[in-house]
């Protein structure tokens, strides 16, 4: 029943060995990333970063660090410039292309607008893990441009869902802008410290931001409609809920007594 429904809401596979083989690599990828984050194998940058787990000398640190500001914009920028030269590339598509195309760069230029005004850094990350993300989010935005491309030719799929998306990506990239903008406002004059923080959704989950990026790339999946979008979407949601569940794990460790044990990680009076 469910497979039969996806399919009435799927275009079929294109007929590319390659993007059919980074949507199952994507998929695994992202759901053995997840299932590590669960088991406190975090990625090491922002508050889970520590120079003294990863043995780092004096001498090594300025070969092997970077700013998070500086890693951040590794993260996202090659993303944004991909989907810039996806408009000259593909030129005249379909309304449903030119859709994903706009959300796309909506997305990535708004997180590079975050990392330069809104929010507040203090660490470091590790270069080849910004440049690990950075690559995986580009071959990623590429491949679901390049997946929505082949499906040109294709039927529609029964059920249109590309204005439902328009909405839960616009509903989704509000709520995550709102709340990191929260996370901004902890710290004032200067301060690194890291507190608990509070208001809007935080007062029922530590990670709102990452509830409503999930909410938003649902938005860009039900947009594209392809069978790779709703693989990287998939995944998407496994890495968040198992970075969600770490970041939880890390405050509880950090802030002890004074961390609310009703705060659940990212979804509200569940999870």
């Amino acid at each position: 029943m469910v497979i039969s429904y996806f399919l009435r809401v799927v275009f079929p596979p294109p007929p590319s060995l390659l993007v059919n083989a980074v949507s199952i690599v994507t998929l695994l990828c992202l759901i053995a990333g997840g299932y590590m984050e669960i088991g406190g194998k975090s990625k090491q940058y922002a508050k889970f970063f520590d120079p003294n787990t990863n043995k780092i000398s004096k001498v090594e640190e300025n070969r092997k660090l970077l700013r998070s500001r500086h890693g951040m914009l590794i993260f996202y920028t090659p993303s944004f410039i991909v989907g810039l030269v996806a408009f000259a590339i593909f030129p005249y598509q379909n309304l449903r292309f030119l859709i994903l195309l706009y959300v796309l760069n909506i997305h990535f230029f708004k997180r590079i607008l975050e990392v330069v005004f809104i929010h507040k850094f203090s660490g470091f990350m590790m270069r080849n893990v910004a440049i690990t993300i950075g690559l995986s989010y580009t071959v990623s935005t590429a491949t679901m441009i390049y997946a929505q491309y082949l499906s040109r030719e294709s039927p529609e799929p029964c059920v249109d869902l590309k204005y439902v998306g328009e909405g839960m990506f616009l509903i989704g990239i509000i709520g995550n802008f709102y709340h990191h903008y929260i996370l901004s406002k902890l710290r004032k004059n200067g301060n690194k410290e890291y507190k608990i923080p509070t208001g809007a959704l935080f007062d029922l989950v530590i990670c709102p931001h990452y509830f409503f990026e999930i909410v938003e790339f649902i938005g860009v999946s039900c947009i594209s409609q392809t069978m790779f979008s709703f693989c990287f979407t998939l995944g998407t949601i496994f890495l968040l809920i198992g970075r969600s569940h770490a970041t939880r794990k890390w405050y509880i460790l950090k802030f002890g007594e004074t961390f609310r044990k009703d705060i659940k990680a990212i979804v509200p009076y569940f999870f």
